[in-house]
């Protein structure tokens, strides 16, 4: 199954050119990407999501 992308953006201050500025951030099943709408530097993080079945209360 096909996960759509979210496609966010926030005001924050630049880790790299420390301006107060918008910045772009995309999210999907294995990557979140904020970009810099400024200065154009980017950060990368990589996950895996992994589906665990719920337990079941048995008497």
């Amino acid at each position: 199954m096909a996960v759509k992308k979210w496609k966010l953006k926030k005001g924050a201050n630049c880790y790299n050119c420390g301006d107060a500025t918008i910045h772009d951030i995309e999210v999907d099943e294995f990557d979140i990407k904020i970009r810099c709408r400024d200065c154009g530097f980017s950060r990368y993080y990589s996950f895996h999501m992994v589906d665990l079945p719920r337990k079941c209360d048995v008497d």
